[in-house]
This record gives C-alpha cells, structure tokens and sequence, in this order.
C-alpha cells in the first residue's frame, strides 16, 4: 500500500541499515522525495568482506559492491554522496551540510554507522595506525601487505584476526597482543577461545594476553614496539583492532537523545518525533532484557533499517530486539557465537568437545529451559536451527533428552519435532 501524501525524507548513510532503510521505504512510499546522504563516494558496498578483497580472495574492487551506480537512479532518490553532515536542527528540519548547504526534511533516518577506536601510543600518529572499517582503509591495507612481513595487532577481537588473515603471508613474522586474558573475548569463552588461539599457534602467530601497547620507538628505518611490561617488537606497522565508537559528533547539540550512540525505542525512533535511527549509530532495545545495547553488528543493521524504512513509510512495526550474532571464519576455523553465553541468565550448559577434531560445542539455556545462547567451532552446520530457536525463545529440552547438542540438529528433526509438540 502506498502512501498517499508526498513527505522530504532525508536518509544519512548508504551501508546496510541506510540502504535496507531505503528498499523497505521505497516497497510501500513511491511518492516521497528522497535524499542520501554519504561521507564516502562510492555506491553501497559490503563492509564485512573487506578482509577478503585485502586477501585477494574477491577479483576487484568490483566484488564489493552491493549496488550499481544505476540502482539509485532507478529508486529515484536524490544522491548526496561525498558529503559531510555537520549538524541537524530538529527544530527547523533541517539537515546541515558542509559549504553552507542544507536538507529540509519531514523524516530523518540516521544510519552513519561507527568508526575505529584509535587510542593514544606514545611515538605512533593516527594516520601511522591501520585501522580497518572502510573502503580506503581496505586499500591502503592491500596496497601495504607485500611491504609488511612484521606486523602488531593490538586488541584480540574479531577485526584483529580477520585482519591478520588478510595481511598474513609464510614467512611473516605476526604478533596479537590482547588486554584481556583470552582472545575473542567479547565473542566466546575461555575454553573456545583456546582452540583459537592453538590453532592462530599452529600458523606460526605469536599471541600476547594481558598485555598492551604503550609507545612506538623510531631508529632510523625501523620500528620498535613498546609493551607495558618492557619488551621490545621490531615491527613494519601496527594494526589497531579495539573495537569502534558511533559516529555521533555532529549530533551534540540537537536535542537528540545520546548515550554510547542514538537511543531508539521499539520503532527505532529517537526521543524526536519522525527521527529515526539504525545500525551501529544506534542503541536499540536487547532480545533478552529490553535494556539499551549497541553490538554494531551488520545484521542487526539490516533488520533495524528496514523496521525503521517500514515505519517511516507509515506501519507500526516492532524491532524484536538486538540478538548477538557473530560469524567468521579464521584460517579455516568457522566459529559461531549467537546470543546469550556468559551472563546470569545462563542457567544451564551443555557442551561437547572433540580435541582430535578441533570441535566444540556448547548450548546455553536459561533457568526455563529455553535457549538463549551458543557457541560453535567447527562444527556449524545447524547455525540456522539454534539462531531459530533462540529468536523463536523455543526449549531445549529436547536437545538435552537426546543429546542431539552433541551433533548438528537438522531442520527436518526440528520440524518434525514441532508438529508433535515436542518444543
């Protein structure tokens, strides 16, 4: 159903929570004038297989992209691409762009994703840390990576070792140097973390934990790494993988409310009436407690968006909430993390492990029996089944009554199950 009355909707950010915004919008409001707005100048593209172009597994910058030039013609919106916003004046409705320039609007979605955390080491400039989140900064990494043989990761997180893999070549000497005291921290537990950290040991990577970087020392062409506890790493660059903030800045003065990043209810609108918010900027409600969280985690992005890209075309839909979900592969190893592992609400786990062959598995259930969270490595087939039942707040009774925790449950069973009332 389409709307029938012709608003301004203003759209800033072209990743997945703008543009998933943009299709839900455009599916049910043909009519709206609409605007884009995006500091970079390139077409949408896929910032999680950044690592892979660096690799050199995807053939050109043009297995990136999501959408062609020719898309946003066809959606028949306005492009604002390379260009900076400075401010929103909620009062006037207006968006503040760079040279002066502005964007009155009805609607207002705000999806500028986060940026990397750069912290202060002594002797090292920001534009002396690689960092990886866009488009440049994947380039200038795959332009460095036959330069480099002895590379510091500082932070143990996922970008850290998907970075690692990009740049990793035999023969290099890599170092991950982690504060916390197991890497993939805020991913997996200790004894998942393990098999990771066997397994980067194996490809020759040295790991570093509960340590940290606190000054770069320059002699003549070389660089000598600093650690807290005295010793000395010659190294070619540092990679800075501590995670990112919400791009935010220009949103101080508004009147929108802000705490980490936007804070949005159910519908994914700010405290200001028609502003929207999505993505990594904002801070949405959590699946299990209702309580405001920013995971800035792509998925997440593209269900907010289109939630908020509905709403603004005039629905009342409600965001389920922030469900945690981590996907990767390193050097090989697939490992999976899905809601809830670690907190009080964990009542209950059931784990298998297989040292021969690298696998772990553990299944989380709450005080009610219900799933709430897991945790796979090398073994993932049934990732689908477990994020269902999770999302669906299904029992795992019958996973434990059969032990089928131990092995991938396939959709066929799960169904089955359902039908006879089972779960």
């Amino acid at each position: 159903m389409l709307l029938k009355r012709k608003k301004r909707i203003v759209i800033i950010g072209n990743s997945a929570a703008g543009l998933s915004a943009l299709e839900a919008l455009r599916k049910r409001d043909s009519l709206s004038k609409v605007t884009l707005i995006d500091q970079e100048p390139y077409p949408a593209y896929s910032r999680v297989i950044t690592p892979y172009f660096i690799m050199g597994g995807i053939k050109g910058e043009e297995g990136l992209f999501l959408r062609d030039k020719g898309y946003y013609q066809r959606m028949d919106i306005k492009m604002r691409f390379g260009t900076e916003v400075l401010g929103i004046d909620t009062r006037l409705r207006e968006v503040l762009l760079e040279g002066g320039k502005k964007e009155v609007f009805d609607l207002l979605m705000i999806a500028t994703g986060s940026s990397p955390v750069r912290p202060r080491i002594r002797g090292l400039k920001n534009d002396e840390m690689g960092v990886l989140r866009n488009l440049d900064h994947a380039r200038q990494l795959k332009d460095l990576k036959p330069k480099v043989s002895k590379v510091l990761f500082l932070g143990g997180g996922l970008v850290s070792l998907q970075t690692l893999q990009a740049l990793y070549q035999k023969g290099g000497h890599y170092t991950i140097v982690a504060k916390s005291n197991h890497l993939l921290s805020q991913t997996l537990d200790q004894e998942a973390s393990e098999l990771v950290e066997q397994h980067l040991e194996r490809m020759g990577i040295r790991i570093l934990k509960g340590r940290d970087l606190v000054q770069v020392k320059k002699k003549r062409d070389k660089k000598i790494a600093i650690l807290d506890d005295g010793e000395e790493i010659d190294v070619d660059f540092v990679f800075i993988g501590k995670g990112v903030q919400p791009n935010i800045g220009f949103l101080r003065r508004s009147g929108i409310k802000l705490k980490r990043g936007v804070l949005v209810n159910q519908q994914l609108e700010t405290n200001i009436e028609g502003i929207y918010a999505a993505g990594d900027v904002a801070e949405a409600p959590d699946f299990f407690s209702g309580e405001k969280v920013n995971y800035g985690l792509w998925p997440s992005a593209v269900e907010q968006g289109e939630i908020a890209g509905k709403n603004m075309a005039g629905l009342k839909e409600v965001y389920p909430g922030n469900l945690k979900m981590n996907v990767t592969r390193v050097f090989a190893m697939p490992i999976v993390s899905i809601g809830d592992t670690g907190s009080k609400r964990v009542i209950e786990v059931l784990v298998k492990k297989d040292e021969a062959r690298k696998i772990y598995r553990k299944i989380c259930l709450n005080g009610q029996g219900v799933v709430v969270g897991a945790i796979l490595i090398n073994q993932v087939e049934d990732l689908g089944v477990l994020h269902g039942l999770i999302q669906e707040r299904k029992s795992g009774e019958f996973l434990r009554s059969k032990d089928l925790w131990k092995s991938p449950v396939s959709y066929g069973f799960l169904l089955k199950n359902i039908l006879q009332g089972k779960i």
